[in-house]
């Protein structure tokens, strides 16, 4: 049988090995602005808006 520590019972063990399965890692991709944030940034909607507004709605 498994040593398992004081903190761990058997099932507490068996649960994080379903849990485990169950939340693979995955690759998320995701755009960046240049300012270190999610890509548009406050600043860059704030243009966007201007220039759809002034420029006929073609930003």
């Amino acid at each position: 049988m498994e040593h398992l520590s004081d903190f761990a019972s058997a099932q507490d063990v068996e649960d994080a090995d379903d849990i485990l399965f169950a939340h693979p890692i995955r690759t998320v991709t995701r755009l960046v602005c240049a300012c270190g944030a999610d890509h548009p940034c406050p600043e860059v909607r704030f243009a966007l808006m201007i220039k759809g507004t002034t420029s006929g709605g073609t930003p």
